[in-house]
């Protein structure tokens, strides 16, 4: 009997180290509890993920790093602790400008830490005067963009061949978007000639993985 009953606690026992397993712990409190760093020299996959939804805090984002040395070192991403989140939004205006044109503003952010584009653009104000040419009206060549110079991101918003009447003024709203690098991958350029034609394929497909 007491030989059944030892049989018994040893197959409870192999069953609970099974469903749970510790390194670098001896108290694991999940299937798999690594206490310490973790290294995935391959790829690195789960079946499926948690839902989270809009209300839910706390939670962290699981990373393998391409650029550790060996590679694959595996970090936790904690979201509150994060200055910069990977995709930032931000709201300028822009107000007494000279004859419409904002023609170089240093927005400052480092071009080798960040990507900037523009999401949204509202003018406000006194509208541009037509000008006669000899077969239409021209309303000129109105530019909004960012652009990098001297190591950081600049904006652009103006009409590049008219201008405003010394008179009258404008107002210029634009969202911006702001990406972290560090979150992102910069592909090869991909250059495609198309021949004098404004229809054709890209020469090649980028490799996404």
């Amino acid at each position: 009997m007491k030989n059944k009953i030892s049989l018994l606690v040893l197959l409870l026992s192999t069953y609970l180290v099974q469903a749970q397993v510790g390194i670098g712990t001896t108290t694991p409190e999940t299937d798999l509890h690594v206490a310490g760093d973790m290294l995935v020299q391959d790829a690195f996959s789960t079946s499926s993920l948690g839902v989270v939804s809009g209300t839910d805090e706390n939670f962290k984002l699981i990373t393998r790093s391409t650029s550790s040395d060996p590679v694959g070192e595996i970090a936790v991403l904690d979201v509150n602790a994060l200055s910069v989140a990977p995709v930032n939004v931000v709201n300028y205006t822009f107000t007494n400008i000279s004859l419409d044109n904002l023609t170089d503003l240093d927005l400052q952010y480092d071009d080798s830490k960040y990507v900037v584009g523009v999401a949204n653009f509202q003018y406000l104000g006194d509208a541009i005067k037509k000008v006669n040419s000899p077969d239409t009206k021209s309303i000129g060549n109105f530019v909004v963009r960012t652009f990098t110079s001297g190591g950081t991101w600049h904006l652009e918003i103006r009409n590049r061949t008219l201008d405003l009447e010394a008179e009258d003024s404008v107002t210029y709203k634009v969202t911006l978007i702001i990406y972290d690098k560090s979150y992102y991958r910069n592909l090869t350029p991909i250059t495609s000639d198309l021949g004098g034609s404004n229809t054709g394929v890209a020469s090649s497909v980028p490799n996404l993985y």
